[in-house]
């Protein structure tokens, strides 16, 4: 490799190293808010005042608020939530810092909605991807790899549409849903590099290239929800195809400097690594509104401007 190709994948190395090492210290590090004493005996009360027997619950049921019913908030849930923002005023009072629950931070509610900042980003991600990916189809309707770049837009829409969904109700499967679809996109943004690069393929190779690809991805599905949901693994998995992704896109970049519209690609996919580090800048979130993963969430989304062009 040159030493030009070792200046421009470095920086993209480092940003993954980072990555790996802070987010497993992330989950090394457990909850301290959810495993204090005083949220577990707000959690004991709240369980035998409002959801201990079928008299109770249907007290609950009738008094809850339509949008917390349609989003499916039960007693239990309202129980955690309830003495999730009991314990945060108790740490205040103190003096303390805000601790996290179940490995998040606490966010203000809105309309039952988790976190209304980064699901309302998510929103805005799939919508300039939908309109960016017409505005392509308008303009080159047929180019060689139209359906190539035609599925990409639809995964990364159908994948923050998801991540609006888990980022509004936050369930075990929402979770997986925004987890799979987050890493098709992944998985399929190195798949769609491999094709670009080998753009002398003979018809129907980019079917057999497919292949593995697609049966990686059914046994990450398939590992994920039966085996074990292992976070690590998961996490692994992306930032080694995110990272082979990144260097490859560079490396393409590079050798086709010379085309006008190529600077375009280099500035998306250094934008969305160096805005990765969003991620390692994890604070309580302003205002109990908006947090670092917000914040990425919120810079991503200019990006297609660039990519789809």
């Amino acid at each position: 490799m040159s030493e030009k190709l070792k200046f421009i994948c470095l920086p993209v190395q480092k940003i993954f190293t980072l990555c790996i090492f802070f987010v497993l210290i992330g989950e090394v590090v457990c909850s301290y808010g959810d495993r204090s004493i005083a949220f577990q005996n707000c959690i004991h009360w709240c369980e035998i005042r409002n959801c201990s027997n079928s008299t109770r619950l249907s007290d609950f049921e009738a008094n809850r608020p339509w949008y917390l019913t349609i989003l499916q908030w039960e007693c239990l849930d309202e129980c955690d939530h309830y003495c999730m923002w009991h314990v945060v005023k108790v740490f205040q009072y103190n003096g303390q810092a805000i601790p996290q629950f179940h490995g998040k931070w606490p966010f203000y509610r809105f309309c039952g909605i988790q976190e209304p900042a980064s699901m309302l980003f998510s929103l805005l991600n799939g919508f300039v991807h939908y309109y960016m990916w017409q505005k392509f189809r308008k303009s080159v309707p047929n180019c060689p790899f139209s359906s190539i770049w035609n599925i990409q837009a639809l995964l990364s829409i159908n994948a923050w549409f998801w991540s609006a969904v888990f980022h509004t109700r936050d369930v075990p499967l929402t979770e997986k849903l925004d987890y799979f679809c987050a890493f098709s996109v992944v998985l399929y943004s190195f798949y769609s590099l491999i094709v670009r690069t080998c753009s002398n393929l003979k018809p129907g190779l980019p079917f057999f290239i497919a292949v593995p690809f697609l049966s990686y991805f059914v046994y990450h599905i398939y590992y994920l929800s039966y085996i074990q949901f292992d976070y690590g693994y998961n996490l692994k998995a992306n930032i080694l195809i995110g990272l082979l992704n990144s260097c490859g896109w560079l490396i393409w970049c590079y050798k086709h400097h010379h085309k006008r519209y190529v600077w375009k690609c280099a500035v998306s996919v250094l934008a969305v690594n160096f805005l990765l580090m969003l991620e390692l800048c994890d604070f309580p979130p302003w205002k109990f509104m908006i947090d670092a993963h917000a914040l990425w969430h919120l810079g991503t989304i200019p990006v297609p401007l660039l990519w789809y062009r």
